[in-house]
Parts: C-alpha cells; sequence; structure tokens
C-alpha cells in the first residue's frame, strides 16, 4: 500500500511539473525570435534587410550567425539552423539528405545577384584582367606582375581571400579553376575588412571580396572600404573588361556574378517564411538595389517629373 501511494506521489509531481512548464510559442511570419546562419560574404545585405524587417515588425527577433559557407551548411547538417542565406543553390547531395534522408521539404528563394570583385593597392596600374590571366593568378602559373606587365617591378602576386571556406574561393575554383586547386600564391584572412586592410597595405597583393561589401554608395563602411583600394575590371578579355557595378551585373557584361538564395528547411510557415516574404518583396528588393547589387524581382519605381 505504501509502494502503491509513492507512486501516485511521483505520478502526480511529475503531472504538476509538466502542467507549470512554460509552454513554447512557435514563431510566426511576423513575430517570434530565430537564428538562423548566414554566408558572411553577403552580411552587409543581410544586417540592412533584418534591420528594416525588424522595425516594421517589432515583435520578430531575427539572429543571424554570419559563417563561412562551409560552416552555414554544417548548421543546416545538424539542424542547429532551418534558415540560411547561402551564394547558391544546395547540391544535389544536399537537396537529397533534406528531402529524402529526412523528409524535410526544401524551399531555395533567390533574392539577388552579386558578384566576385577583384581589388589591387592603389599604387597599382594594373587594373583590367582576362579571364584566362585570373586564371593563371590563381594557379600560380602567373606570380609575378612582371608576367603581367614586363618590367613591373611590384614582386609576387599575393591573392588574398576573406577565409579559407569562402564561398567567394569556392566560386571561382568552380568557374575558372575546374579540377585544379589554387597556387601557393593563395591564401586566406580573417574577413573581407582583412582583405581590404591587406590590399591596402601592400602593392603586389590581389584582393577578392563581394560586391555587397562596397555596393552601397550610401554606406560610409562600403565608401571607407572602397576607398582603401582600386577596384578592377574583368572580362574575356582586357579590351572587353567592365568593372563591377549593379548595371554590369543586371545586363551580363561582368563575368563573376552569383546569386543570392535564402535556403528554408522544413514547410511550416515561420518567422523565416515571413523574412524571405519580406526579402523578394517590394520593400525588400529596394533594399537589394540600394546595396547597388541585381534585385531577383526589381521593384517598380515611380518618377515624378516636374518641368521648371
Amino acid at each position: 500500500m505504501k509502494n502503491y501511494s509513492f507512486f501516485l506521489l511521483v505520478i502526480s509531481a511529475a503531472l504538476f511539473s509538466c502542467n507549470n512548464q512554460p509552454v513554447q510559442e512557435l514563431d510566426s511570419p511576423t513575430k517570434g525570435k530565430i537564428s538562423f546562419s548566414v554566408d558572411q560574404n553577403v552580411q552587409d545585405l543581410t544586417e540592412q534587410l533584418i534591420e528594416t524587417f525588424e522595425s516594421s515588425y517589432p515583435d520578430a527577433f531575427l539572429m543571424a550567425s554570419f559563417k563561412s559557407e562551409r560552416d552555414v551548411i554544417n548548421d543546416l547538417y545538424q539542424d542547429s539552423s532551418r534558415l540560411a542565406i547561402l551564394t547558391r543553390r544546395l547540391s544535389a547531395e544536399e537537396r537529397n539528405y533534406f528531402e529524402n534522408d529526412l523528409k524535410f521539404g526544401i524551399e531555395e528563394i533567390k533574392i539577388a545577384s552579386d558578384a566576385i570583385v577583384f581589388i589591387v593597392n592603389k599604387s597599382n596600374t594594373d587594373t583590367s584582367f582576362s579571364k584566362a590571366t585570373l586564371r593563371k593568378i590563381l594557379l600560380g602559373q602567373d606570380s609575378l606582375w612582371s608576367q603581367i606587365t614586363p618590367g613591373s617591378e611590384r614582386g609576387r602576386i599575393d591573392v588574398v581571400f576573406d577565409n579559407g571556406a569562402s564561398s567567394n574561393l569556392r566560386y571561382l575554383t568552380d568557374t575558372l579553376l575546374g579540377v585544379e586547386k589554387p597556387g601557393k600564391n593563395v591564401f586566406a584572412a580573417a574577413n573581407a575588412d582583412s582583405v581590404f586592410a591587406y590590399v591596402n597595405r601592400n602593392p603586389g597583393a590581389l584582393g577578392v571580396i563581394a560586391l555587397n561589401t562596397i555596393g552601397d554608395r550610401d554606406s560610409e563602411v562600403a565608401n571607407n572600404r572602397r576607398n582603401l583600394v582600386t577596384v578592377c575590371a574583368a572580362g574575356a578579355d582586357t579590351l572587353a573588361a567592365y568593372k563591377p557595378s549593379q548595371a554590369a551585373v543586371v545586363t551580363g557584361k561582368y563575368p563573376f556574378v552569383r546569386d543570392i538564395y535564402i535556403v528554408k528547411i522544413g514547410k511550416r510557415a515561420g518567422l523565416g517564411t515571413g523574412f524571405a516574404s519580406f526579402a523578394l518583396g517590394e520593400r525588400g528588393q529596394l533594399i537589394v538595389q540600394r546595396a547597388g547589387l541585381a534585385p531577383a524581382a526589381p521593384a517598380e519605381r515611380k518618377i515624378q517629373l516636374t518641368e521648371y
């Protein structure tokens, strides 16, 4: 009898404990709190989108962690994040894991097109490159500036990326190098600002960054970065080379363009869905335009012309 009474006491205590546990409120498209991972190469654009979204919806809290592309994908695999912003779509293997192995739905929403940008020291007069020359530089076949411009005294070409798992490095490896690996003259810094600082200090450096780090002409941070370096032109050859700009990205004249996607794992319409809808909506696309990138769904802009 005592054992039976003790059993009832334990059950009652457990039920009381469960009933007093706070119920976790699910997020909605305009309310709640979520954490998600973002490729650090689109940090500037993401921060602008988050700031405007949260100001529009005061009960929404978006905690973004800015990481390398590799770490963003790992967060999705480990289920520590079901929302991500990447500069590529998921691979067939990645999609198969989420859709077939885990039975999760996937949404990949293109919100903008960005570009890979090459920068040099302000003293460097080599500011226009063909795709073939850039490939040789990345492979280390052309490792001296004198191989680019005979008689140059700038010495070795040091190619610097933002980090070793950078989406910029992955993109150029895929598009220019194929199965070959970058040369010994290629190395990684800590982040994009480290690339700007290194190129600014070293006359022989060639930096690789994303357009959205310098695209917003109204941003003091972007303008300060741009003033540290010279932005280079690129093309099939130097006679048909274009500097990276919003217009050159939209028209396809600039050769190194990649898309930005919001990747959502799962079918529930929560805060991630609301944020993605906002980013692809009129206000979000105006932010993309202001950032100097090509919007996925260009917003209509009405301009009133006044005659004097």
